[in-house]
């Protein structure tokens, strides 16, 4: 061998010339390809990696749901009745919490629950005795895993599932007018509510008065009638303020609004879109494609489209209408 290069007889007096040395890098069109192949991989996994994730966050929201029902059972087995809503006794503005606080030692929250003193005047701002506040507890089976959660809520415990009022009727909000009112409040089934007339609901649940409701009430059949649905944060300040204070919306949200109604523009000159309007903002809505999940009576949780047909949406919020319906498969 000579130079890296070596003979080889092929025939007889004639000699031809073979380079041993061998290529051992890839070319720039080479790495190309190979990165434009791991692109498209990525691009075609992605979806289906983040649609798995989704599934997991929908299951998980279900489940949380589902603790939310069987602890209203329990409650009622030891109470005789199923919580208010809220109890925020409008008169005097005394304001004692809300169904998930009072849900707390039947979701194994007892130590919560020992650490609130329902005598005093308003509850929503007590602490603990280390002074850290009751309010910024995070209670997991409060929030739905798929509303993130945002920097002004990083210290509050959140909250993402509302008692229903069903299809109650509506006052409007005089400081940001939603011009559906009059539309919603024509298709409901009890009493339109306002301040001196609050004890009228067509749900299982209401905020003023603490009034309670025992199962026997709901005569529609509790799988027949919504308890709680869900509620984006960003898109009601009520259902921003915590699973802690008194008025955050439990007992309000009701079926007349229909599910996905954007609400959610804290800019918007629309008055039905800003989510500090009970006009609009109590009504359910998730971050789930198409539609919500809802809790009923009997502990089921069901997913319903936004595409529900209005009425039958308005027959399963109330609890004695005489038109017990069903979801839709």
């Amino acid at each position: 061998m000579r130079n890296g290069i070596s003979q080889r007889l092929t025939e007889p007096g004639q000699i031809t010339f073979c380079d041993q040395r061998y290529r051992t890098a890839f070319t720039l069109v080479e790495l190309l390809v190979v990165i434009a192949i791991i692109g498209i991989l990525v691009a075609l996994l992605l979806p289906a990696v983040q649609m798995a994730r989704e599934s997991a966050r929908q299951t998980h929201c279900k489940n949380n749901l589902r603790q939310i029902g069987l602890a209203c059972h329990l409650y009622h087995n030891a109470n005789g009745h199923i919580p208010a809503g809220a109890y925020w006794y409008n008169d005097d503005d005394v304001q004692h919490g809300n169904v998930l606080s009072r849900l707390l030692p039947f979701i194994e929250e007892q130590v919560v629950y020992d650490a609130i003193d329902f005598t005093e005047h308003v509850i929503d701002w007590q602490d603990y005795p280390d002074g850290t506040p009751i309010r910024n507890t995070k209670i997991d089976i409060f929030a739905c895993p798929s509303d993130p959660v945002g920097v002004d809520s990083e210290d509050l415990g959140v909250q993402n599932y509302m008692a229903s009022r069903g299809p109650t009727g509506m006052y409007p909000n005089p400081n940001k007018p939603c011009r559906f009112v009059d539309e919603w409040n024509s298709n409901a089934l009890s009493e339109q509510w306002t301040p001196e007339n609050h004890d009228f609901f067509a749900g299982p649940f209401f905020r003023d008065n603490a009034i309670e409701i025992k199962f026997k009430q709901i005569t529609d059949g509790l799988s027949k009638t919504i308890f709680f649905g869900e509620s984006r944060r960003g898109c009601s300040n009520h259902t921003e303020a915590g699973w802690l204070k008194t008025n955050n919306g439990q007992g309000m949200v009701m079926t007349l609004i229909p599910i996905n109604f954007d609400s959610c523009n804290a800019d918007a000159t629309d008055g039905c879109q800003h989510p500090f309007n009970w006009s609009s903002e109590f009504g359910f809505k998730s971050r789930h494609a198409g539609g919500v999940h809802v809790l009923f009576g009997d502990s089921a949780t069901r997913f319903i489209n936004e595409d529900i047909d209005y009425q039958t949406f308005q027959y399963l919020g109330a609890k004695a209408d005489g038109f017990p319906a069903r979801v839709p498969d």
